[in-house]
């Protein structure tokens, strides 16, 4: 009964050691097999400037990206288990982008950051005086441009672990703090704060591996531009394997992408361990 269920993991764990044998042999699409090359593309993969700078942005990309998460989704789901009028309306709300695909995301955004007076944030500038952005046109901005736009998309995510945790909370707890004198930023610093790390770990586990995978709002949006200011690993894969038709040499970049993803995923579950283990 249980051999559905095993069907897809063990389907894909076959293309991935595939496309793992493929990073060993000149395979390109456009000219067929053209023999074995051993460690070459990883050799190559060591001396691109390319790939180096692409695990930059990829860096850079999450690392921003997860810290505004963590802080505005903290504030959302603090401000969501206040008594406010409307609250369980505002809760529904909150999980609308999350049900937008990405992709479908990443095409509003383009729109609303279309340069002139024909977008939308541009048309707010004008109206107000101020003078307009390039946005993802602009190579001084897209990288910030395209967080704006994860953060918006997997925010409620966060925001919605946080919540659950913070519902879970004991009154008892916060109501003898606030008898003792505590002020709400003395119960949050020591009571809640504390008793959200668990949920923490979860949220950044989860959205540290999204992060480094991100790929389709940003081929939908810039698809790497302009230049290079925006070619994150996935999407110099991706290029490297399909537009450029060196399949080997692209299966070889994601290779070192989940070689990161699982570095970066052992570091924190290490971390997990330690914490419980305390």
């Amino acid at each position: 009964m249980m051999l559905p269920a095993l069907i897809i993991p063990i389907f894909l764990a076959l293309v991935f050691l595939f496309g793992v044998y493929l990073t060993f042999r000149n395979r390109r699409l456009n000219r067929g097999d053209l023999g074995f090359v051993g460690l070459d593309n990883y050799a190559k993969l060591l001396q691109d400037e390319k790939f180096w700078h692409s695990m930059s942005l990829t860096v850079q990309f999450t690392v921003i990206d997860i810290a505004f998460e963590l802080v505005l989704a903290t504030i959302l789901a603090v401000a969501l288990t206040q008594p406010l009028r409307g609250v369980r309306f505002y809760r529904a709300l909150l999980i609308i982008p999350l049900m937008t695909p990405p992709v479908v995301g990443s095409l509003v955004w383009k729109v609303l950051y279309r340069s002139g007076n024909g977008g939308f944030f541009n048309w707010i500038l004008w109206k107000l005086g101020l003078p307009m952005q390039g946005f993802i046109g602009d190579p001084t901005q897209a990288l910030a441009s395209l967080i704006v736009i994860n953060i918006w998309l997997f925010l409620p995510f966060v925001a919605i672990i946080l919540l659950a945790g913070l519902q879970t909370l004991p009154q008892e707890q916060i109501d003898a703090a606030h008898v003792d004198g505590a002020n709400n930023w003395r119960v949050f610093w020591e009571i809640k704060l504390p008793y959200l790390i668990p949920f923490y770990i979860v949220a950044m586990f989860f959205r540290v591996i999204d992060s480094l995978n991100v790929f389709d709002i940003i081929y939908g949006t810039t698809k790497g531009g302009p230049g290079d200011t925006t070619r994150v690993v996935a999407v110099n894969g991706y290029e490297n394997a399909f537009p450029f038709f060196n399949i080997s040499y692209g299966g070889a970049i994601f290779v070192a992408l989940w070689v990161l993803c699982m570095v970066v995923g052992s570091l924190m579950y290490m971390v997990v361990k330690r914490s419980q283990a305390a």
